[in-house]
């Protein structure tokens, strides 16, 4: 019985690291710019990642997490005059925006089987010229928040 718990205990190990070896793999594939991008895309999958955006003019950008957490943070960014669009998605994971509380941020939420959760700054407290960021948020048995508090 001993021998039968450690091969299940080994195939279950092999499965796991695969699956790690992969997805880090798939999610460097679909990660494209960096920090100082204007547009940018990171992915997160069976794993974590946090992402600082220091954009001058940042006009998209969009996430995608699996089986992982992510966190993105906006707060050091400059929006793009025109503003942004930011698409995020978490598949059985978590997801979380940092945004700075001067931007006028309009959040269309899609919670499949999860929930997209909104703490920033209400839009009529805000000037009409806020630097504006439109947010699509998806999650899937998973976790989205979007913040402009810590």
């Amino acid at each position: 019985m001993a021998k039968k718990l450690w091969r299940i205990f080994l195939w279950i190990t092999l499965v796991e690291a695969t699956a790690f070896a992969v997805g880090h793999l798939i999610s460097r594939k679909m990660t494209t710019g960096d920090e100082t991008s204007d547009n940018f895309q990171v992915a997160a999958i069976f794993g974590g990642k946090r992402f600082h955006s220091t954009a001058g003019s940042l006009k998209s950008g969009s996430a995608v997490a699996a089986m992982g957490g992510m966190e993105i943070d906006l707060r050091d960014a400059t929006i793009d005059p025109m503003g942004a669009d930011l698409d995020v998605s978490a598949t059985f994971g978590g997801l979380r925006v940092f945004v700075p509380e001067a931007w006028a941020v309009e959040v269309d939420a899609d919670p499949q089987g999860g929930e997209v959760a909104v703490n920033v700054t209400p839009l009529e407290d805000l000037p009409e010229d806020a630097p504006r960021l439109r947010v699509h948020a998806t999650a899937k048995a998973a976790g989205v928040a979007v913040t402009a508090r810590s």
